[in-house]
């Protein structure tokens, strides 16, 4: 077991599923990496037809639909008497729900480039939470492999010919809230990993987004003509399958099988740093971004920092 995770407590963990070995962390955090960083392609896309709480209403909405299939076939059941349910709740209320909140608000009154940076220091927040209020510890080599990461993210943003510095002090709260809440969720996923399934905890997050998101369509005004938009555009239906099944299912399952498995910062850290790396690859390749050798420098001392954040993993 993670070394992190087995003297925090002081006791005995209850029973619960095995953590993944590490081969099998590193496979699920490359799957998470494809899917979100090409996810940005399919989001633009949506938002040419609906507001973004919209589209993160869709997504969920389809999420909630097929895990409420997979329980009625008994694919999955989600045990509300034990010890650790407060967590799989927790984990619903942060992400998607506060998260996709503040970062929406956050994009709405800040610049691309700003908001990117403060996605990128969630492994750093990771940290800071981990330690003070988890017990969590780290090494040398890991804190070490989250600067070098953030410093390639950085970068390849700054050095960018779209960044800007555009926003007001609104949009720093929003996106520094959602920094908070993406690095807390992640040791709520690990410790509801102790008794829960993956896909049970992912399950409760896709339930909750889908009562959340559309409560707030309603509040907003938009009415049920989310999903009128969704059944009249081929196009759009097609994103909307594609972020609900592959980035809100089987990523977020992916994603919480790795943090009930690794440090939470170091599989943030690495995480992270490769749905950067494919984010920026698949911009400049699919979307014509610009790109230059601040884009080459950048990459190359992002993936040094998860190749640290796997050596330090490993110690």
């Amino acid at each position: 077991m993670n070394k992190s995770r087995s003297v925090t407590a002081g006791h005995d963990k209850p029973a619960g599923p095995q953590p993944a070995s590490k081969g099998t962390c590193y496979a699920l955090i490359l799957v998470t990496a494809v899917f979100w960083g090409l996810s940005f392609i399919f989001m633009n896309r949506m938002l040419e037809y609906m507001e973004p709480l919209q589209v993160i209403a869709g997504r969920w909405t389809l999420a909630a639909i097929i895990f409420l299939i997979l329980m009625l076939a008994g694919k999955v059941r989600i045990d509300l008497h034990k010890k650790k349910v407060k967590y799989i709740f927790l984990c619903g209320l942060l992400e998607p729900g506060l998260y996709s909140v503040f970062e929406t608000y956050g994009l709405k009154y800040t610049s691309a480039s700003i908001s990117s940076i403060f996605i990128a220091t969630i492994p750093v927040m990771s940290l800071i939470v981990g330690v003070l209020f988890f017990r969590r510890k780290t090494n040398g080599t890991g804190i070490l492999s989250i600067v070098l990461a953030f410093t390639g993210v950085v970068t390849c943003t700054v050095f960018s010919p779209a960044f800007s510095l555009d926003g007001d002090l609104r949009g720093y709260f929003f996106m520094m809230a959602a920094v908070v809440m993406g690095a807390v969720y992640g040791f709520f996923s690990a410790e509801a990993g102790e008794e829960y399934g993956a896909m049970e905890v992912t399950a409760t997050m896709a339930f909750m987004g889908c009562v959340l998101f559309n409560i707030e369509c309603l509040i907003a005004g938009y009415g049920l003509s989310t999903y009128r938009i969704i059944f009249t555009h081929p196009d759009v239906l097609g994103c909307t399958a594609f972020l609900g099944i592959f980035c809100s299912i089987i990523c977020y399952a992916a994603f919480n099988r790795v943090m009930a498995s690794m440090d939470v910062a170091l599989a943030n850290n690495m995480s992270g740093s490769l749905i950067t790396v494919v984010g920026v690859a698949a911009g400049i390749f699919i979307a014509g971004d610009p790109g230059g050798l601040y884009t080459i420098i950048g990459l190359a001392v992002t993936l040094a920092g998860v190749w640290l954040s796997s050596r330090a993993e490993r110690e």
